[in-house]
């Protein structure tokens, strides 16, 4: 780790180099610039899912990643969560259809714990009963994944689409479904080992 060059009250300033966690590939992803390496720790970086996978695919998926530790100039993270763009999100809904919103937070067997939003978007307008028939079996689902799996499995299945196949499966047998439905938003709100709900985005 090297200064860059001296701050105007004579601090220095230091790149980092945010490294994935191990679940993602722990590959080397963007530098940030901090005047105190130890200060970094806590701090969230947003990266595109594309940039970790190489996938156009993913290039509408941010992944928000928190700095949990800084040694030789590297950042290690660990995965926070993770979001649509908004624009895609808005791009979704359309006039005639519905656009069902369903938010749980479940614990993963090892006692991670997250806030999941999901939509659903239907091929026309629904009643309010089966806006709330979809409800309950998105959050059978999430229950149930969340329930028999770890939380480095967990976040695999919600990032590269094995939860939404199954959310559109149940889904469909309500209502008919269009493209985008699944998982839009996910936030790690709490961690097993100090049991402390972290601090909010």
């Amino acid at each position: 780790m090297c200064p860059v060059r001296r701050a105007r009250k004579g601090k220095k300033k230091y790149y980092l180099t945010v490294k994935a966690p191990p679940v993602l590939g722990g590959i080397e992803l963007l530098p940030i610039i901090t005047t105190d390496p130890n200060n970094a720790i806590g701090r969230h970086v947003e990266v595109l899912l594309a940039d970790i996978t190489g996938d156009f695919k993913h290039q509408f998926i941010k992944v928000k990643l928190k700095i949990v530790a800084v040694k030789d100039g590297v950042a290690e993270t660990i995965y926070s969560g993770h979001e649509y763009f908004r624009e895609y999100e808005r791009s979704l809904i359309m006039r005639g259809t519905s656009y069902v919103k369903a938010i749980r937070d479940v614990t993963t067997k090892d006692g991670y714990r997250y806030r999941i939003r999901v939509g659903v978007f239907t091929t026309k307008r629904i009643t309010n009963s089966r806006k709330k028939a979809i409800r309950r079996y998105v959050f059978k689902v999430l229950d149930e994944w969340a329930k028999k799996t770890d939380n480095e499995t967990f976040i695999k299945d919600m990032l590269f689409g094995n939860i939404d196949e199954e959310i559109k499966k149940v889904s469909r047998k309500v209502y008919p479904i269009r493209e985008g439905t699944g998982i839009m938003k996910v936030k790690l709100i709490a961690i097993p080992e100090k049991k402390e709900v972290l601090e909010r985005a």
